[in-house]
């Protein structure tokens, strides 16, 4: 066989590869394959690689020093505050958002709420808020000479810099900014509940605790987790509303993980340290996010679905 035919033959092959199904389909998924190759998996394993060098002030790789960055950390007290303190932030902020949006949304959709979808739009707002902006405004309501919050409570309580005054702070503002998503997706998720269930629940006599055990609950299992993944992985990363708000302070008792990460890079210019943090941080969430999957997920989605 001579190199012409050879040649003819790999064309030949190749149009036909391109003209399949699959690969126009990898034509279409390519670039948000190497959009997510840019912007995603090269940084991360870029922080792998620098959390295994030492740097200069400058920011210059000078020496491979192993695990040392990652031993440093984790016997620094301010990074296993952090850790402390974000995993209470995440547990109490998500666990409050789930009950008051499952609350507000069943609320809304009950029989006696008209205008349903007009209450659900107008609980939006606070999630559309950039959390800088919502941070700044609750601290001026938080504020111990004139805000708002200690006006109206008739409280002298310094919200910002007292302890344990300033986590609730940052709790209530959190809880205050995230509760309408869950609202949203419950929302959305009732109204696509076939009305026809409750009729014939309502035939056979069920109460109104059978009816959300048997029938409203299986059927937003599927939104449950999801949203609750998407919030556990979002409160993991409260950054802004801290730095804004009290600083980490008082002391380093608000200080999350991003923070403690923000502060070994940018405030002590350890960049070794901050990539070790930056990979402890991440395989926090990642281990937190499987542990809530495989608990809650298989759980709550049937098998049909799963």
């Amino acid at each position: 066989m001579s190199t012409v035919d050879i040649f003819s033959i790999w064309r030949q092959r190749v149009e036909d590869g391109l003209s399949s199904e699959r690969a126009i389909a990898w034509l279409f998924v390519a670039p948000a394959v190497i959009l997510l190759l840019a912007i995603a998996i090269y940084p991360f394993i870029q922080m792998i690689y620098d959390s295994v060098f030492a740097f200069s002030s400058a920011g210059q790789r000078e020496a491979f020093v192993g695990i040392e960055n990652f031993v440093r950390v984790l016997s620094d007290g301010r990074f296993t505050g952090a850790v402390l303190f974000t995993i209470v932030f995440v547990m109490i902020v998500v666990s409050s958002e789930f009950l008051l949006g499952l609350g507000i949304s069943l609320l809304i959709y009950s029989q006696y709420i008209k205008r349903r979808q007009l209450l659900v739009v107008l609980s939006l707002p606070p999630m559309m808020l950039s959390p800088v902006i919502a941070g700044l405004t609750w601290r001026m309501l938080f504020n111990v000479e004139f805000g708002l919050v200690n006006h109206l409570l008739s409280l002298n309580i310094d919200w910002i810099a007292g302890r344990p005054w300033a986590a609730a702070a940052i709790v209530i503002t959190d809880i205050w900014m995230w509760t309408p998503l869950f609202v949203l997706v419950f929302a959305s998720t009732l109204q696509a509940i076939p009305e026809v269930y409750y009729e014939a629940a309502e035939i056979d006599g069920m109460s109104a605790w059978q009816r959300f055990k048997w029938i409203t609950f299986p059927q937003m299992r599927t939104a449950i987790v999801i949203v609750l993944l998407l919030r556990v992985v979002r409160a993991f990363k409260v950054f802004p509303k801290i730095q804004v708000m009290t600083l980490g302070g008082p002391g380093s008792f608000t200080e999350s993980i991003a923070m403690i990460t923000y502060n070994y890079g940018f405030s002590f210019f350890s960049l070794g340290r901050a990539s070790a943090a930056g990979v402890l941080y991440w395989f926090l969430m990642f281990i937190t996010a499987f542990i809530i999957f495989r608990a809650v997920a298989e759980e709550l989605i049937s098998p049909e679905e799963y």
